[in-house]
């Protein structure tokens, strides 16, 4: 036997099984770099279908919400859902909790190979209205070959943009002592001459005494609408209800409010009237003589007033704005002064179809007889309180006040009284509150003064857990 071949034998057996050894090593790599490589192909696919689901949920979001922005320029608001699935039936917490309601679902989205996609929209409150936060939630699902069902879930809360979409709102405290009394109606002023006067047969329950972060005491008052604040605000006293009731409705009190109310800008007029010297006396606007000019097609007197220059009313005097006239008065470099004193039997008056805008940083008080207005739209009459840090509103005495008071610096005080006393419009304000027997009628038609988009998200979020998604199932079965 030869040694040599017997030891070549024996290195060309191990050659051969380490290359054996070798191959099973790659093959085994090979196997587990292809089972990485799909299943990085895979959860790619998947992360890129989900975001594909989040796309198409928010395409679901954006067909409720321009829904809900053509409200106002639809003769009836059904007309802003067409081909929607609507359901118009009164909201009731036990028997119809979900209405009332818009649903609707798009399909035939081709997301990708052999990928389709399609989105269901559920809309709780779909009419909008005063007093209300509708809810938009849209559920995505994306069906692939091969791999489970993608859903994606997004809810967003809306929220009225109109200055004067809500009633009595304060930044801070709104207080209400002895009884008040707060609803609301519509007086259809925007569309409609003349309007249509308050009544307890148009009474609606709309009106929204709201603050964004300060606390309400409703004391022994009513409100036939809603109370709300924000997240840790409190509600006490007083009845707050629907029609129909005087009784407490527990969910008509919300801890979920949310609003922005910009400082106002004071109008720079190309022609104005200068006022220089106090005025003590009755007075009717425009004076002869008086220039204007023209803003959006109207005819429109501006007044400014120099910084020794007040209104000081008293007695029977009587400022006066004319019948078809509409008149704008500047006071501003007058934080920490009285800009308005109306005291006595003294008033204001708004002719018909005229209307009036005040714009100032000092204090006003009208007492007296008030403000006579011959509109019943509320928007025809505006206090604007430019101050940036603090102004007072005092607003009292036996006339109505059919206007709007806009001062989110501002501490509003209404203090009317008996039957005579009372105030017809909004008010928004630092802080508010309400004495004695005042009560407040809101205009609901003030929510539709808006420019541009009347709706926004005020809340946006993902429903991820199964308890959050199941808390829909009735609504997007529907």
């Amino acid at each position: 036997m030869n040694p040599h071949r017997t030891r070549f034998s024996d290195r060309r057996g191990s050659i051969l099984l380490v290359a054996m050894l070798l191959a099973a090593i790659i093959g085994v790599s090979l196997v587990s770099y292809l089972n990485l490589s799909n299943n990085s192909l895979k959860q790619a696919q998947r992360t890129f279908y989900a975001n594909s689901g989040m796309n198409l949920a928010e395409v679901g979001l954006e067909q409720a919400i321009y829904c809900f922005n053509t409200i106002d320029n639809v003769a009836n608001v059904n007309d802003a859902w067409p081909s929607w699935t609507l359901n118009s039936t009164a909201y009731n917490s036990s028997s119809s909790p979900y209405t009332p309601y818009a649903v609707k679902e798009y399909t035939g989205y081709d997301v990708g190979p052999n990928t389709t996609g399609k989105v269901k929209i559920y809309v709780h409150y779909y009419q909008g209205g005063s007093g209300v936060s509708p809810v938009i939630v849209a559920k995505s699902t994306i069906s692939q070959p091969n791999a489970p069902v993608i859903e994606k879930y997004i809810e967003v809360t809306l929220r009225k943009r109109a200055l004067f979409a809500n009633g009595l709102v304060a930044r801070q405290n709104v207080t209400w002592m002895g009884q008040p009394m707060a609803d609301s109606w519509d007086s259809h002023g925007d569309t409609q001459t003349p309007a249509v006067a308050y009544s307890s047969a148009v009474r609606t329950a709309n009106v929204v005494v709201g603050s964004i972060s300060g606390n309400i005491g409703l004391a022994g008052g009513e409100v036939w609408g809603y109370a709300k604040t924000g997240e840790f605000g409190s509600i006490t006293g007083g009845s707050v209800h629907p029609l129909g009731t005087s009784t407490d409705d527990p969910t008509r009190r919300t801890n979920d409010f949310n609003a922005t109310f910009p400082n106002p800008t004071t109008p720079v007029p190309a022609a104005t009237n200068s006022i220089t010297s106090n005025i003590t006396s009755s007075t009717t606007f425009p004076r002869g003589g008086d220039v204007s000019t023209m803003v959006a097609g109207v005819q429109t007197y501006y007044y400014t007033f120099s910084t020794s220059a007040n209104i000081n009313i008293n007695g029977s005097d009587n400022i006066a704005v004319s019948a078809g006239a509409h008149v704008v008065f500047i006071m501003n470099n007058r934080s920490g002064t009285t800009a308005i004193s109306c005291t006595g039997n003294s008033q204001f008056s708004v002719g018909l179809n005229s209307t009036f805008d005040v714009y100032t940083d000092g204090n006003v008080r009208i007492a007296g007889n008030g403000m006579a207005n011959a509109n019943n739209y509320a928007a025809s009459a505006k206090f604007w309180g430019t101050n940036t840090t603090s102004q007072s509103f005092d607003i009292s005495g036996n006339g109505q006040l059919i206007g709007i008071v806009y001062a989110p610096n501002g501490d509003v005080s209404l203090n009317g009284g008996g039957t005579n006393g009372l105030m017809m419009g909004a008010v928004v304000a630092k802080s508010i509150t309400m004495n004695g027997q005042t009560t407040f009628h809101y205009d609901d038609s003030l929510g539709r003064l808006t420019t541009g988009n009347p709706y926004g998200i005020s809340k946006w979020r993902e429903l991820q857990s199964k308890t959050e998604r199941d808390s829909y199932s009735t609504q997007l079965a529907l």
